[in-house]
């Protein structure tokens, strides 16, 4: 499910300028799409910075900077789950040529 900016704000309980910086750093470490919306994967994301950023009393962006660099055991999204095989089909494509 995706939501827009003010209903994902309403899902986590906090506040539209967070929300904005987060989907800003999301699309830095290339975790979202420009111009796609914030759905259902983002919250446990969301949540793993919250809960960093009240353990280690750090500012939101020191916490989104910290927990999205480490971004490599989040899901991968659609898009780079397609492209992940779409490489692959051409993998196998070449080697069949070859």
């Amino acid at each position: 499910m995706f939501y827009s900016d003010e209903d994902f704000c309403e899902k986590v309980s906090e506040k539209p300028g967070n929300i904005k910086v987060f989907k800003d750093y999301l699309r830095k470490y290339q975790l979202i799409q420009p111009r796609r919306q914030l759905s259902d994967e983002h919250i446990p994301i969301f949540e793993k910075i919250r809960v960093y950023r009240e353990k280690e009393n750090s500012t939101w962006v020191k916490a989104m900077d910290t927990v999205l660099s480490s971004h490599g055991s989040f899901e991968p999204t659609e898009e780079v789950a397609l492209l992940r095989e779409i490489l692959e089909t051409l993998k196998r494509i070449e080697q069949k040529l070859t």
